[in-house]
């Protein structure tokens, strides 16, 4: 059994369900982290300054943080970024925290020094259906866009 099927045993079926329907978009994402009640899913590069030109990386890796019995009428909370996501001048984003300890299962996953993890709930799903999970990308979008 490889490291990712052995994290999403530690998943409800439903949440199993999602991821896959996660794949279908993206076919990258894999869970990478579980801990405690909530999973850590890479969906992988992401275009800060494409999306928002307020930002000074062109890309960051992208992790989202579900709980690891979703759907269940529980938002997700939260975005983890590699590196740290700044602003122009290295001014920080709004509520985006370094190395805070929520990201810190995707820090230690990535084998990286530092993340990101934006304090972010998510909005505009329904959180009852597996496909809802097909929209993170655009959820981790609409927050970089939210940037000003």
């Amino acid at each position: 059994m490889s490291e990712g099927e052995t994290l999403e045993s530690e998943l409800s079926e439903n949440c199993r369900e999602a991821v896959s329907e996660l794949q279908e978009e993206r076919p990258e994402a894999e869970v990478i982290a579980v801990k405690g009640d909530w999973a850590w899913v890479s969906i992988g590069d992401v275009r800060p300054a494409h999306i928002n030109g307020v930002f000074d990386q062109e890309t960051a890796h992208a992790v989202i943080r579900i709980p690891t019995d979703f759907p269940n009428g529980r938002r997700p909370y939260g975005i983890v970024t590699y590196p740290y996501v700044t602003k122009h001048d290295g001014q920080d984003a709004d509520s985006e925290h370094r190395d805070h300890k929520k990201g810190r299962p995707a820090r230690e996953a990535l084998g990286v020094d530092e993340v990101g993890l934006w304090s972010y709930r998510w909005q505009n799903i329904s959180w009852n259906d597996p496909k809802d999970l097909r929209k993170a990308p655009e959820i981790v979008r609409s927050r970089f866009e939210k940037e000003d």
